[in-house]
Formats: C-alpha cells, structure tokens, sequence
C-alpha cells in the first residue's frame, strides 16, 4: 500500500511541474519567427528551486529573526516555556507549553498542599493517640508473662514505676529515658501468635519528632501496643481472663494490631503518596522549561539558516535552464 502510494506521488509530481510550465512547453514547440533585431530572450522550462518565492517566512518573522538571536529564544523559554516559541510565531507549540506549564504547577501545588496538610494531621494524631509510656509498660509485662531474661528489664521497670500514659509528648518523654528503652529492645525476642519465638526486635525507637520514629510507630507490629486504643481492642475481641495473656503476643499477619496503628499507617501512605505525585509533576515541570527551551533555539536556528539561504539568491544570477533564440 506505501510503496504504491509513493510511487504514484513519483509520478505525479512531474507531471504537475510540467503541467506549471505547460505554456513554455507550447512555444517550444510551435513556429519560431526570427528577428534579427530582437534582443535575446531567456525561456525557463522550469524554475530553479532557490529562485522560488518561499511562503515559509513572512516579513514579520524576518525581521524578528534579524533583531533577535538563538540565545534569546533559549533564555526566554527557559525562563517562561512557550514565550520562545512566540517569538518564533509557532503558536501551536507555544499554547502546549503554556498548557503543560500551568497543569504541572495547578497540580504540583495542589498535591504539595495535600501532602504537608496530611502529613501535619497524621503527626498530630500520631501525638495524641501513642504513648513511649504505654509501649514501655507492655514491654515490661511482656516479658514478665513470657518469662523472658533481659538484662535491662528491671532498669525500665523500675523506670516506669506506677506512671500511666497520659499520650501528653512533653509529659511522657520526660518519663523514659530513650536510651534505656533500647536496650531493651535490642534484647527483646520476638513472640508470635503462632508459639515460635523468632529474632530479637528490629527495630530501636527513633528520638521523638524524627521522621523516622513517624514512620515506624505506624509501620511495625512491634511498636503495636502503643497506641491508645490497643488494650481496649482487645478486651473487645475477647482477650480478657484466662485469655488476657493474648494481648502480649505479636500476629505476624496484624491481626492483633488495633484500628488506630491502621489509620495511621493509612494517613502515612496517603501524605508519601501525594509528595511522590507532587515530585512527579515538578519533574515535568523543570522538563517542560527545558524541552521548551531547546525546541526555541533550533527552531529559531533553522529558521535564521532559510532566511540566510533565501537572501544568499540573486534573482537571475542563479543556475538556468535557458534556450536561447
């Protein structure tokens, strides 16, 4: 099918360029009276190509052309993506860039603004909701009703004495001293729902207020039983009496993890999803200032080289075709 509709424009063309110069082809071919007092006349069969008035450029375009440089273009879409291709006068590429420059920043701002207000009401959840106070205390009944050794227990014992969560930051923190919770953490094994002791605990709890304490308190079963709602989750799944023990072993699955470790856990998600978006669009933003900006210098560049090509032709001083009578 290609091969037959290129061959048919390889014929075609011809003909219509001859057909253009049908009229010299007639007076060739008619009688020739001679006067020998005629000055020459110059008939061309066809026009030469540079000769050929060019509808690229119109006056407007020319003159920007001479007053304007590469550099210029460059810069200005750089800066502004589409005001190069304006200065250009390729409008259609200039409204795309406009177009992508103020989508990417509608949407780069808005999943920004979404993203820092998520991530300001997990934090202030995550404040009201976990306790370093109630995690501690579980620990320490956590070994006792599994009989485990840990070298540090009795220090954070006796640390927490009688204190009660209040999930108050500045009242809880000045209870636990961080670096005695991790040692007890790093001596702390694993004990599953599913009766096998595995490794010791993961992870150490971050100093409050880092990035990385947010993330995990709402991100590994071990920090679980810190959350406010953990002891009445289970009283209402039936973890009470000879049952009560239940509540001081892990689910490898998050069976055991109350409502509120999940909504954090989804909030957390939802504010790192948004400034993932976010990034994406200013990734294409700064692409869009560079596309553009390059899409300007060689457009400009290409069209500085016809124009210097054009006023390079000499009508009537270039390569003919001439017959001479």
């Amino acid at each position: 099918m290609k091969f037959s509709f290129f061959s048919a424009l390889f014929f075609l063309i011809p003909l219509c360029v001859l057909g253009q110069d049908q009229k010299v082809s007639n007076n060739l071919s008619s009688p020739v009276i001679i006067n020998s007092t005629a000055e020459p006349e110059n008939f061309h069969l066809i026009t030469p190509v540079l000769l050929r008035e060019s509808p690229i450029l119109s006056e407007q375009e020319e003159s920007a052309i001479r007053s304007g440089s590469k550099f210029q273009s460059f810069m200005s879409s750089l800066f502004i993506p589409g005001s190069g291709q304006m200065r250009n006068r390729t409008w259609w590429k200039a409204g795309l860039f406009f177009a992508i420059e103020a989508t990417s920043v509608y949407l780069f701002v808005d999943n920004r603004n979404d993203a820092v207000i998520g991530e300001r009401d997990f934090k202030q959840f995550t404040n009201n909701n976990w306790s370093v106070v109630q995690y501690s205390n579980w620990l320490v009944q956590y070994h006792e009703i599994n009989g485990l050794d840990n070298p540090h227990i009795d220090d954070l014992r006796q640390m927490i004495g009688s204190s009660e969560a209040s999930f108050n930051v500045n009242k809880d923190w000045d209870i636990v001293d961080i670096e005695l919770l991790r040692q007890v953490e790093r001596d702390t094994p694993y004990i599953t729902t599913d009766q096998n002791s595995s490794n010791n605990f993961s992870h150490t709890l971050p100093e409050y207020g880092s990035q990385q304490y947010f993330e995990l308190i709402s991100k590994y079963y071990q920090y679980q039983a810190g959350w406010r709602d953990y002891n009445e989750f289970h009283n209402n799944i039936g973890h009470t009496g000879t049952f009560y023990d239940e509540r001081f072993v892990i689910d490898r699955g998050g069976s055991y993890a109350s409502p509120f470790f999940y909504d954090a856990a989804r909030m957390a998600d939802q504010f790192n999803t948004d400034y993932r978006t976010s990034n994406t669009f200013l990734s294409i933003l700064i692409a869009n200032h560079l596309l553009s900006a390059f899409d300007a210098y060689f457009t400009f560049r290409l069209k500085q080289n016809r124009l210097e090509a054009t006023s390079s032709v000499m009508p009537g001083k270039q390569i003919q075709l001439t017959y001479r009578f």
